[in-house]
């Protein structure tokens, strides 16, 4: 009979990667996702509260600075891939660390605006930035990249959950210098995670031809464009759990506090599960098929979902903590073909370039998701939530198709 002591303690230690490089980035990647749970749960209120600006005038700042940053996605991309991956993510962190400082002297909101799309930009651009680090991390010291990646994700949910739960202290406490505080322990975390990067050793790749008009790479590779498109459409899902979850709640017979353990539940099977699951996708085809279990589940969540709409409050509890679970197995299926199409299908010597192109895809989902989804789901659920599930499914189905017929181009030269 298996100890179950033994396995709890291997399934701990699959959660942690081994030491080295992987893994100091894996601190500084704690450190990052702490001071973005921190400010996520408290930072609007910061705005309101202390620097007595407007819901209206705070979303503005956050939709006008997220336009100005997914403009910019694929030239810092390929800022990044002259610069290189490390000094890069130090640079863009450090620019985060210092817009958020700046924060606590914002004293209007022309000062606000400015501010956040700079901050805005950094935030944006480290998502391409980290592919970059990790596309080198794969190279040096032989770690499979979605591996990698999804280390990473692990320890980004993982910190999330850390820095949201300090917020809830300053949410308890509820004053001015609580907030403030919230602002520099924020931006010393992104100090403290740039600094970690320091230390951590990425190899170069020998400088190759030089690319035909600069910026527009990406922009000529149509199977890249497509794949991001197709994937764009898939990241709804993540909308799905962060923004129309917690309504829907409120609109069944669940107690709203639903909301909260839907959330919980969906953190923990992340935090536990997702390196066992990208360390399945190692290659384009399993990556395509990753994506299409992805489409399976998430059409069936979106199912489930629809029955919970004339549940009582028991039944629609039991109903949405099932949903949860289909919709994280899916989530981390999604995570994982994301992960490895976006780097296998990407020239080693353009990989900033082409992971911004990438992240751009979920950008634009982030920006349509939540009003898409308030129109739909949750004006009009019981045709709306199976034609999302559809949706969902096509768009996988078509990643898969696009997959089948990719070729991963020849890995650059490692520079000596």
């Amino acid at each position: 009979m298996a100890d179950p002591a033994a396995a709890a303690r291997a399934w701990l230690a699959e959660l942690v990667p081994p030491a080295g490089p992987v893994r100091r980035f894996a601190i500084a990647t704690l450190c990052k996702s702490a001071g973005a749970g921190l400010f996520m749960v408290a930072g609007a209120l910061y705005f309101t509260r202390v620097l007595d600006l407007g819901a209206a005038q705070v979303g503005l700042g956050i939709t006008a600075g997220a336009a100005v940053a997914m403009l910019l996605m694929i030239p810092t991309g390929r800022a990044a891939d002259r610069l290189g991956g490390k000094p890069s993510y130090m640079a863009v962190l450090g620019v985060a660390a210092a817009a958020m400082l700046a924060f606590a002297f914002v004293d209007g909101f022309a000062a606000y605006l400015a501010v956040m799309a700079v901050y805005l930009v950094a935030d944006k651009a480290l998502q391409g930035v980290t592919g970059l680090v990790v596309h080198g991390l794969g190279l040096g010291g032989g770690t499979d990249r979605v591996l990698i990646r999804s280390y990473m994700r692990a320890a980004g949910n993982t910190g999330i959950s850390m820095g949201s739960l300090a917020a809830g202290v300053v949410l308890l406490v509820d004053t001015p210098a609580a907030y403030r505080a919230m602002i520099a322990a924020t931006a010393l975390l992104l100090a403290t995670a740039a600094l970690l990067m320091a230390s951590v050793p990425l190899p170069g790749t020998a400088p190759g031809p030089a690319p035909e008009r600069a910026g527009r790479r990406v922009l000529r590779d149509r199977t890249y464009l497509l794949i991001t498109a197709t994937t764009g459409v898939t990241s709804l899902q993540y909308h799905v759990l962060a923004f129309a979850i917690p309504l829907w709640v409120a609109q069944t017979e669940a107690p709203l506090w639903t909301a909260s353990l839907v959330l919980i539940v969906n953190t923990l099977i992340v935090i536990g599960l997702q390196v066992r699951v990208g360390a399945r996708v190692r290659s384009v085809p399993e990556a395509g098929d990753a994506a299409r279990t992805a489409g399976v589940l998430l059409a069936l969540g979106c199912l489930v979902l629809t029955a919970s709409a004339a549940a009582g409050p028991l039944a629609a509890v039991g109903i949405l903590l099932l949903w949860t679970v289909i919709h994280s197995a899916a989530e981390m299926f999604h995570a994982a073909s994301d992960f490895c199409l976006s780097f296998e299908l990407a020239p080693d010597d353009a990989q900033g370039e082409y992971q911004a192109a990438f992240a751009l895809g979920d950008s634009l989902a982030h920006a349509a998701g939540p009003a898409l989804l308030a129109v739909t789901v949750l004006a009009h659920p019981y045709w709306a939530w199976p034609a999302l599930g559809a949706l969902l499914l096509a768009s996988t189905l078509a990643t898969r198709a696009i997959a089948s017929r990719a070729h991963a181009p020849a890995p650059a030269p490692v520079a000596n």
